[in-house]
């Protein structure tokens, strides 16, 4: 069927890795503009890729329903295009225009998939992931410190009342899926107009989410240091003709290496509990997929060298480079961050020597790599004198 004239909307679609929300980084396309089908109109951000958004028709962009740096949830309606003559849709991709005055400004999109009971019940509405809710509302709540996004709202379609604010604040604590209680905070108060209010999303959002889980993951950290003399010679020798060669490759081609002595190194947890609430088994896998820390533009992430136990060392660090350059250009994709098994992070250039690494789920462990420092070894005592020889040692952390 042909539909002229008629609206359809653009929602940000799932992009994987659960994800459940991104943040528009920038649009490509104005109001107005005549755009075509497949043709990319804004790019948005998570806490681990970045993508670009296509529009699914060929047509004009009516409505925007995001800012810049303003965050969507899944599902929810990016733009508003405009079918042009000639071009073809099924019924089900076309949905009713909602009046602007439906909702206020900050609660855009009016046409998202509409909410089942299930989705009401966590507090997703059916208006693209925002909460219902008017502003007199949204400040009670803000003055009492409650998160919004919290509340299960009673009125029509969900819409949170200053009561539900009420019965919020006065229903028993209770601990959370993780079991971890996480006590209300009260407003921040003391900000004057002199200080910066700075914005957390994106993947520094990510960060922020991924060490509040690893808090939760009980383990305990073993720090040592080795002598590398030998192994940083080896290193410089191979320099010659590898102008690019790191360190790093070597520790993680040696852990690959002992994962054949310890495979319970390498694993993923099953996130599912007993009835008690503690988790009921792990899996050991086959393939050495060595999460690597890379410290970019946009933020710490942590993408995946795949199958690493049957990887050179030169190729390994091929690989590095190839992600450390995809993460300086915010191209790293799904397949780059799936299916980590074991984590490192090479944070010697910071000039740090030893840490308390946090572990990653469903990984079991994690390696912090100190910088190389000379020191002095004892060699023992030769015809009464004590003997000495200096050393490149170098400082690591494990936890598990």
């Amino acid at each position: 069927a042909r539909y002229f004239g008629q609206t359809i909307q653009i929602q940000l679609p799932d992009l994987g890795e659960g994800t459940k929300e991104a943040t528009i980084k920038e649009w490509f396309v104005k109001k107005g503009q005549e755009i075509d089908e497949f043709e990319e109109i804004c790019e948005v951000f998570t806490d681990k890729l970045v993508a670009q958004i296509p529009s699914t028709h060929r047509g004009v962009l009516k409505k925007i329903y995001y800012k810049d740096d303003e965050i969507c949830q899944v599902g929810s309606t990016l733009a508003d295009v405009e079918i042009l003559e000639g071009d073809e849709v099924s019924t089900v991709d076309i949905s009713q225009e909602t009046s602007e005055e439906d909702y206020s400004s900050d609660e855009a999109s009016a046409a998202a998939t509409p909410a089942d009971s299930t989705q009401v019940a966590q507090k997703i509405d059916a208006v693209g992931g925002k909460v219902l809710a008017t502003p007199v509302t949204r400040n009670y709540a803000k003055t009492k410190g409650v998160d919004i996004t919290q509340v299960v709202g009673s009125g029509k379609d969900g819409r949170v009342t200053n009561e539900d604010i009420d019965a919020f604040i006065n229903k028993p604590a209770s601990l959370p899926s993780g079991g971890r209680f996480v006590p209300q905070q009260p407003p921040l108060t003391g900000i004057t107009e002199d200080d910066q209010v700075k914005k957390i999303g994106g993947i520094t959002k990510g960060m922020v989410k991924t060490m509040t889980e690893s808090l939760d993951i009980p383990f305990f950290t073993y720090q040592d240091e080795y002598d590398a003399t030998q192994l940083i010679k080896l290193r410089k020798e191979l320099k010659k003709t590898n102008e690019k060669l790191t360190m790093l490759p070597f520790f993680i081609k040696a852990i690959s290496l002992s994962m054949r002595n310890s495979p319970g190194m390498n694993i993923n947890v099953n996130p599912e509990t007993d009835e008690d609430g503690y988790i009921k088994e792990y899996i050991i896998k086959h393939d050495h997929n060595i999460a690597v820390a890379i410290d970019s533009p946009n933020g710490l992430v942590v993408p995946i060298l795949h199958k690493v136990q049957n990887k050179s060392i030169l190729e390994i660090n091929e690989n590095i480079l190839e992600l450390r350059d995809k993460a300086y250009a915010g191209k790293l994709t799904r397949e780059d961050y799936a299916n980590g098994t074991f984590s490192v992070s090479s944070v010697g250039n910071l000039g740090g020597t030893y840490f308390v690494p946090t572990i990653l789920r469903p990984q079991g462990a994690i390696v912090a790599i100190g910088k190389a420092t000379k020191k002095p070894r004892y060699l023992g005592e030769v015809k009464g004198a004590h003997q000495w020889e200096p050393i490149d040692a170098i400082n690591f952390s494990f936890s598990c």
